[in-house]
């Protein structure tokens, strides 16, 4: 996982933390979410390597179908009003600690996700100033 550069994020909502330091995939702390699907409840960690896929749920996910994202602290859904280029689902936004934020498809096996800076000068600023150039 050297390649890929670890995020930090939070709620775009409530602003804290979506980072579980206390569970990690490939060493890294993973972004807990708690997640929806067929009416099941439940919750999700997500790697935090920048174009990794990997996640570990407590629930049962099926390929191609969409899952609600919440975040754990405020509860509310977090979706935007982007859609996915590759499959049309709903978008889930992400702000980085650093700023900008991430967005991710919905739809389960589909790895559409980008960056989104408001400034990108001032993001990639900040990312090389924590992460180095990568």
């Amino acid at each position: 996982m050297e390649k890929f550069v670890a995020l930090k994020v939070k709620c775009p909502r409530c602003k804290k933390s979506l980072m579980d330091p206390y569970h990690t995939l490939h060493g890294k702390p993973t972004i807990l979410l708690n997640i929806e699907h067929n009416n099941e409840k439940g919750k999700i960690r997500l790697c935090s390597y920048y174009g990794c896929y990997d996640s570990e749920a407590d629930i049962e996910l099926v390929d191609n179908e969409l899952i609600h994202f919440f975040c754990p602290h405020c509860n509310e859904e977090l979706t935007s009003k982007n859609h996915c280029e590759e499959c049309d689902a709903p978008m889930v936004p992400l702000s980085m600690e650093k700023g900008g934020r991430i967005y991710m498809c919905t739809r389960k096996a589909c790895n559409k996700h980008y960056l989104n800076f408001e400034n990108v000068s001032d993001g990639l600023r900040k990312m090389y100033n924590e992460f180095g150039y990568f």
